[in-house]
């Protein structure tokens, strides 16, 4: 037998071997008999940063770049794709230094609503039998995995639609904007994006909802009820339909207290989030602050961003409604652009 062919049959040996291996883990990590009775119901959601680090999960290949399969990218091999630009900033800055095991938005930019708009999701382990409405996530191989020898697709782990009730404890959504804010000080992530991927969003502006939310702030008075206040003030009547739109949606979002983005142009990374009669305001770094010289504004957050300071790239602050006994301070470390 000649020397090629023998090292062609140690070569399949191995690569069987090697699969078979594979296989194996994959099914170390999670029982794949859903729906068989006697499973412990382990539906907690799982440390996002952890998921990643022990390779359970391939980011993109569950709900984590939604914004762009619903329109036809495929998530099944998404982690063998150039990851770059927005998906590198969700996978790579964001969820991989995201140590919480918090729910977020399934769908980052919900622009058109769909039936994903408003839910929010998480892992969890294969064990767990109330996905509502999720489902296993790919193996760290792919689909591929499972497609050889006509086996079965295996996977390490599940995702699950988180539930407003057993869940609302890890819901990014219902915690307050100061809330958000220290966890991304805590694990130096995008301040702009934890917010994107906690709230809701409507697409109104805040030169649209300004002269409401400071009628709101002119009125308040301490103890004052929302509803009654805001009944009190004028509205706008026909023919300026927008105007009496927006009116509405932004009394029923201050009513609700669930704070809400307020949308900018082309659904940037600069934005206003209502919550009660408090107005948050998200922006960048140096966005106020114009260079004459390059006539663009201050590349701080750029230095920011560059140098790996995540959470410097965007300043959160409570421009209204915001009485000081209330205001939620967390200490920001200074940006030092010579050592950095």
């Amino acid at each position: 037998m000649s020397t090629l062919r023998i090292m062609a049959k140690l070569s399949c040996v191995l690569a069987c071997l090697v699969f078979t291996r594979a296989v194996a883990g994959q099914q170390a990590y999670g029982s794949t008999s859903r729906g068989k009775a006697g499973k412990r119901a382990s539906c907690d959601c799982m440390n996002w940063a952890g998921v990643y680090y022990d390779m359970l999960a391939g980011c993109g290949r569950a709900q984590e770049l939604y914004f762009l399969s619903k329109f036809g990218f495929s998530a099944a091999y998404a982690a063998t794709e150039p990851i770059a630009g927005l998906p590198h900033k969700i996978c790579n800055d964001f969820l991989k230094n995201f140590k919480n095991d918090s729910c977020i938005n399934v769908d980052l930019l919900p622009f058109p609503a769909d039936a994903m708009t408003d839910k929010q999701w998480c892992y969890v382990s294969n064990d767990c039998d109330t996905l509502n409405g999720g489902d296993y996530a790919t193996n760290t191989m792919g689909f591929q995995l499972g497609g050889w020898n006509n086996l079965a697709s295996t996977s390490n782990l599940s995702w699950k639609i988180c539930d407003p009730v057993a869940d609302a404890s890890k819901m990014l959504k219902y915690k307050t904007p100061g809330e958000l804010l220290e966890m991304c000080l805590k694990d130096d992530i995008s301040c702009s994006r934890i917010f994107r991927l906690a709230y809701p969003v409507v697409e109104i502006t805040w030169g649209e909802a300004q002269y409401l939310m400071e009628g709101i702030d002119g009125a308040w008075t301490p103890g004052a009820d929302l509803t009654t206040l805001i009944a009190g003030l004028p509205a706008p009547s026909a023919p300026f339909t927008r105007l009496v739109e927006v009116h509405a949606n932004i009394s029923d979002i201050v009513v609700s207290e669930q704070a809400t983005i307020l949308d900018s142009p082309g659904h940037g990374d600069n934005f206003h989030v209502i919550k009660g009669r408090e107005v948050w305001k998200v922006q960048r770094l140096g966005y106020d602050t114009w260079n004459v010289i390059s006539g663009r504004p201050y590349e701080l957050g750029d230095m920011a961003y560059l140098g790996g300071h995540f959470s410097l790239e965007f300043t959160v602050t409570c421009v209204l409604g915001c009485a000081p006994g209330r205001l939620e301070m967390v200490d920001r470390p200074v940006l030092d652009l010579e050592t950095m």
